[in-house]
């Protein structure tokens, strides 16, 4: 591994903040919740020229998706002697792994966006007991990068149908706890920014514009012919319902009963103002 050159000595007048950013490298993040449309939009933007994208990375959660194995395996921006390295020295901190895999990014020209398991962090089941409704991997990571943010969304009702579906979570997740944690996620995304799915299944080029220009990054218009293809990436890697394609996405049957819980609780309704949602007739 080479070793960095020294930083060169800003002006004597330098504003001490601006010099404390100029240290620090950038960082590129995009966080959603589970079943929100995140596997998909993750696969545009790591198909992009210039992107190296790590998928699902938090630091409660290397034991199952380990920033350096992908950066391995999917890119070869680190060796089986590298790892092998790396793990005779003992525990490897969750930030130098990501600084590691940076820098071998930047040495190829490329940019790393970290896709956060913000599900670990906002609903948890059933690998985290108490999730922390805040953004562990950007705290973990942002007292030495220089981080740049986005969030996606998706109305909580399709979120919560599609989640409620899956075998993992069910008798583990109640409706009242997932929306407590979605109306934390939405108050966060509100002050990060964020891109509505919906919106992106209407118009991906645009939206991925947008998410481009959020990350700092250049907005690359080969996606929509590459992404189905694009592997280097977690979660239900079909993408939308559809048929490989993204297009807007039919909402499943929903229960009167169903309909008037949500109504009636407040972290809905907030999220849906937060996010500029409606609520859907019955």
């Amino acid at each position: 591994m080479s070793t960095p050159m020294p930083a060169a000595r800003p002006p004597a007048d330098a504003p001490v903040a601006a010099t404390v950013r100029a240290a620090r490298p950038s960082l590129r993040l995009i966080h959603h919740m589970a079943r929100s449309g995140g596997t998909v939009i993750s696969k545009c933007l790591g198909c992009m020229s210039g992107v190296v994208l790590l998928s699902e990375i938090h630091p409660l959660g290397t034991n199952h998706f380990n920033p350096l194995i992908q950066a391995q395996r999917w890119y070869g921006l680190l060796s089986t002697q590298d790892l092998i390295e790396l793990k005779a020295r003992g525990r490897v901190g969750f930030g130098d792994a990501i600084e590691l895999i940076r820098r071998r990014a930047e040495d190829c020209s490329q940019r790393l966006v970290i896709r956060d398991w913000s599900h670990l962090d906002f609903t948890g089941v059933p690998f985290v007991a108490r999730p922390a409704h805040r953004l562990l991997t950007a705290e973990a990571l942002g007292s030495r990068f220089e981080l740049r943010q986005v969030c996606s969304v998706r109305h909580p009702l399709d979120q919560w149908l599609s989640l409620s579906q899956l075998a993992v979570v069910q008798g583990r997740l109640g409706l009242a706890a997932f929306l407590a944690g979605y109306r934390r996620f939405a108050e966060v995304a509100t002050g990060i920014g964020f891109q509505r799915y919906e919106d992106f299944t209407s118009d991906p080029a645009a939206v991925m514009r947008s998410i481009c220009a959020g990350l700092e990054l250049k907005f690359d218009r080969g996606f929509a012919e590459r992404w189905r293809d694009y592997t280097f990436v977690t979660g239900d890697v079909s993408g939308s319902r559809g048929g490989g394609a993204i297009r807007p996405v039919p909402r499943r049957p929903v229960a009167p009963d169903l309909l008037a819980t949500l109504a009636a609780n407040d972290d809905y309704q907030a999220s849906l103002e937060l996010l500029g949602y409606r609520h859907p007739e019955a």
